[in-house]
């Protein structure tokens, strides 16, 4: 570095790096940032850089105690640095969540960066709550008062006193307090920095914590939720809600989870432990990570311990209670699996209806015949419809279509504001999923006009919804001219006879058929279900204290239904190739216009529009 070379705090952090690679001495280390903080305090512009990011200094001056109980300099991990990361490019418009694997360090790191904080910044008020009064004491001693005592003496604040939970700093009016969370805790302060340490752990309720210290948290405030996954409480409604900034650090992302003893992954026999071990090889691990988790897994008495312990998915950190209608084990992996793959393409239809009025044998116009022309998919990352694959076709030498495959539509509407209008398309052959329908909010008629495209797109496929909270989207299709309809047997009182009805009844029994026959398929072939939403519905739906299944409490079975129901829809459909008779199939020339056609200004009519939801 020259002397023109305008020296950044960075730089002194790089120099701190390489002396101690050389000389891994920690009292030469202590005499460099003692020296460090004498340089930071008497420059400018690099007092100006930490009064900025104050938790630079953690690098530059901060030591830790380390897993073998050796004091080294604080140097960040790599999930600690994309944590750092993530806080740099969000700042504090919403709370963080982090799910994460065992002693990953993120205690550590947020406990270093509110300490920062603290002697840095005026009127500083921060603090962590700990699960209980075991962790507030381990947190404020060893990660805290340990972390503050080895600071230069140039670092710190004139404190006006220190206690077994707080650390206050009398010229800054500042402080740092660790504290068990309790229903009241908090009430008195008014806080701009709170870490919420292994939140799934807590004895109080989040209602109880939002009426405490909820209420003293100012608005522009850093708050991070951290935890490992306790189950399926409060904790997994939370990461749920879409209210957090949602960080998930999978445990392989730790360096140290690794070892060169093979002898557990070597002689691995357990058939989930193999099949876990390609998972994971397919993700990238190398051996001496696979050999790592191989030896952890070894150790547990309970195995299922290791999905949440060291989870390779955020849903397989949040074991669902309850007994798990689905090997949870096989879905899972198949999760894991189509996690990192493409989902495919995700969009909703455009359409035009016409209106042709039916004249009375008077000649007035008795009704209005309906008919749905115009339809595109249109692609956007916002959109509800996720195509997964698209139709199959059989061709002969020529390229000419000789035959389509067939397909069913399972739908489930929205039976409350919380639940979610879905539908699942499967190939009448395979049985595999080949398209998802999921959105909370659309009136039922545009639900069965994205239903009508769905099963014109997939070659008339054979369409059945439940009926028990709303009868309009099946008639709404026959009134659109869909015929193609499932029909169930209903004994009518009136004329004391069984006739046919459309759209499918869900009742107890039913509830228990169907979904008790996926459970089935979904064993025989995991492969069949690719939509990660489904998957994860699959992992909560349980049965219940009645034995009855349904969602845990908290989650949906929204999706899990709608492709059941399919399932049992596909038993009035085609399971083989349906032979094409005709020159050509214009079909889709006809009646799928591009997408273009509508951003050129064509098709001039009311189309839906994403806005219209």
């Amino acid at each position: 570095m020259t002397a023109s070379t305008t020296l950044t705090v960075a730089d002194m952090i790089e120099k701190r790096r390489q002396r101690w690679e050389e000389k891994q001495d920690v009292e030469y280390d202590t005499r460099l940032v003692e020296a460090a903080a004498k340089k930071v305090l008497s420059d400018p512009s690099l007092r100006a850089e930490v009064q900025e990011r104050p938790y630079l200094l953690i690098e530059l001056c901060f030591h830790v105690v380390d897993k073998k109980r050796r004091t080294t300099p604080f140097f960040l991990n790599e999930v600690q640095r994309d944590f750092i990361k993530q806080y740099e490019a969000n700042g504090t418009s919403k709370p963080y969540f982090i799910l994460k694997g065992r002693q990953q360090g993120f205690t550590t790191l947020i406990e270093a960066i509110g300490l920062s904080f603290a002697i840095v910044r005026r009127n500083f008020a921060g603090m962590t709550l700990a699960n209980n009064t075991e962790n507030t004491k381990a947190i404020f001693n060893d990660k805290v008062r340990v972390t503050y005592e080895r600071l230069p003496g140039v670092l710190k604040p004139q404190e006006r006193f220190s206690n077994k939970k707080e650390l206050f700093f009398d010229k800054l009016n500042s402080s740092w307090r660790v504290d068990t969370a309790t229903k009241d805790v908090g009430r008195s302060r008014t806080l701009v920095f709170v870490h919420f340490s292994e939140v799934a752990f807590y004895q109080c309720t989040m209602g109880d914590l939002q009426s405490g210290i909820g209420e003293a948290i100012t608005d522009d405030a850093f708050r991070v939720y951290e935890t490992t996954a306790n189950g399926f409480n409060e904790a997994k409604e939370l990461w749920d809600s879409g209210t957090c900034i949602n960080l998930f650090y999978e445990w392989w992302r730790t360096a140290e989870y690794r070892c060169a003893d093979y002898e557990h992954l070597d002689n691995a026999s357990d058939p989930w432990l193999l099949e876990r071990i390609e998972l994971l090889r397919g993700r990238g691990l190398d051996r001496e990570q696979l050999a790592w988790y191989c030896r952890k897994y070894a150790g547990y008495v309970d195995k299922n311990l290791i999905r949440q312990e060291y989870p390779c998915t955020p849903d397989e950190a949040f074991i669902s209670s309850g007994y798990c209608i689905f090997d949870r084990d096989e879905i899972q992996n198949r999760l894991l699996k189509v996690s990192g793959e493409y989902p495919g393409r995700r969009g909703y239809f455009t359409y035009r209806k016409v209106g042709v009025p039916v004249k009375a044998p008077d000649g007035t116009v008795a009704d209005t015949e309906w008919t749905m022309t115009d339809i595109a998919f249109c692609e956007t990352k916002d959109g509800y419809i996720t195509l997964h694959e698209e139709p199959r076709l059989k061709k002969n030498k020529r390229g000419d279509v000789t035959h389509r495959c067939p397909y069913a539509i399972g739908g489930d509407t929205a039976g409350s504001g919380e639940d979610y209008f879905t539908a699942k398309v499967i190939d009448g052959i395979t049985g595999y999923t080949v398209a998802t329908l999921w959105q909370q909010r659309i009136a039922d008629d545009q639900y069965a006009e994205q239903l009508y495209c769905l099963g014109k797109y997939y070659h008339d496929a054979v369409i059945g919804v439940e009926t028990n909270y709303s009868r309009v989207p099946m008639r709404h299709l026959s009134d659109l001219g869909y015929t193609n309809l499932y029909m169930r047997e209903r004994y009518d009182r009136t004329v004391k006879e069984i006739t046919n009805v459309p759209g499918f009844e869900t009742n107890p029994k039913t509830k228990r058929d169907i979904t008790s026959e996926l459970s089935r398929l979904m064993r025989d072939d995991p492969n069949r279900e690719c939509d990660v939403p489904t998957l994860k519905e699959m992992l909560t739906f349980v049965k219940n204290d009645h034995g009855e299944p349904s969602a845990a409490t908290g989650a949906h079975d929204d999706l899990v239904m709608a492709l059941a129901i399919a399932h049992q829809v596909t038993g009035q459909g085609n399971h083989d190739w349906i032979p094409f008779e005709g020159e050509e199939d214009t079909f889709i020339e006809e009646n799928f216009h591009r997408e273009e056609h509508f951003l050129s200004g064509g098709g001039n009519g009311s189309f839906m529009e994403w806005e219209d939801f």
